[in-house]
């Protein structure tokens, strides 16, 4: 094995015991094999200074997409084992950890490039604040209670449509499984370079979702929010900000991509039988 200098970044939680532990033993593993192993157990610490031939990331959906955005313009190969429920975008289940590895160090898992994108919040005097990096989404919303806000979506200086209601989820095509498609919108392979736009609770029968080309962009403006003053934009689950009435969000495909280590082109869709039951499954043919 060629291994004996790789270098190998291990995030976990330090929150949560029970992944403190899997990495300290896996960190033990890694070593004995000849391995230089870090650990980092901050999920909120930068990795954009951090040099590793492979990171390994011990959690689920949420911790790959911290480590997504944490690592910024130094995207590094990157295994997901899961530990948490579903662990849609992490390619491994905890029994197979060691075996996943074993291969990815020998450089036998398919890297699977997945988008990022940018997302900023432009203030009515145009001041654009600093871009936040992100792989699922960018949802604009309202309070938990209150009225119907309204948001209207812009591409390359045309008005795309109108939204009245709860709001808009704005998603990659890794990330339409995800929210925007609790809230009705579409699967889309995650090797497609396009966003979702999903609306929620629409006021209008009328509007559907909408897929639109990523090369371009979108904005979002926040037209009317009831009163209150400004929305809510959320950012993969992780980040929030408030945007104000005349606000625009803007998103941007950014120049880097998440170098995610799958287990072939055929994962993905064995992930939507096996934890969606998408599709159902047909008898075997006589």
């Amino acid at each position: 094995m060629t291994q004996a200098t790789r270098r190998v970044l291990l995030l976990g939680d330090e929150r949560k015991g029970a992944s403190r532990r899997l990495v300290d033993e896996f960190a033990t593993w890694l070593r004995q094999r000849g391995c230089a192993v870090e650990i980092v157990l901050d999920r909120e610490s930068s990795l954009e200074d951090r040099a590793a031939d492979l990171v390994i990331v011990f959690g689920g959906d949420g911790s790959l997409l911290g480590a997504a955005r944490r690592m910024g313009k130094n995207q590094l190969p990157t295994l997901g084992i899961n530990v948490g429920r579903l662990g849609f975008l992490t390619a491994f289940e905890q029994p197979q950890a060691r075996e996943a590895a074993e291969l990815a160090l020998l450089g036998k898992l398919p890297e699977e490039p997945r988008m990022l994108l940018h997302a900023s919040v432009v203030d009515a005097d145009g001041r654009e604040n600093a871009p936040v990096l992100l792989m699922n989404d960018a949802v604009l919303s309202r309070e938990t209670q209150g009225a119907m806000i309204t948001l209207r979506v812009w591409r390359q200086g045309e008005e795309v449509a109108a939204y009245r209601g709860d709001g808009l989820v704005v998603a990659t095509a890794a990330g339409s499984t995800a929210y925007s498609l609790a809230a009705g919108g579409p699967v889309l392979s995650p090797d497609l370079a396009a966003l979702v736009l999903t609306p929620l609770a629409s006021h209008s029968l009328t509007t559907r979702p909408i897929v639109v080309p990523v090369d371009a962009g979108i904005e979002i403006e926040a037209v009317d929010t009831a009163g209150r003053g400004f929305c809510y934009l959320q950012l993969d689950g992780q980040i929030r900000k408030q945007v104000a009435d005349g606000w625009r969000v803007r998103i941007r495909p950014a120049n880097e991509r998440f170098r995610h280590l799958g287990s072939g082109p055929g994962h993905f869709f064995r992930v939507l039988r096996a934890k969606f039951g998408f599709a159902g499954i047909l008898p075997p043919s006589s």
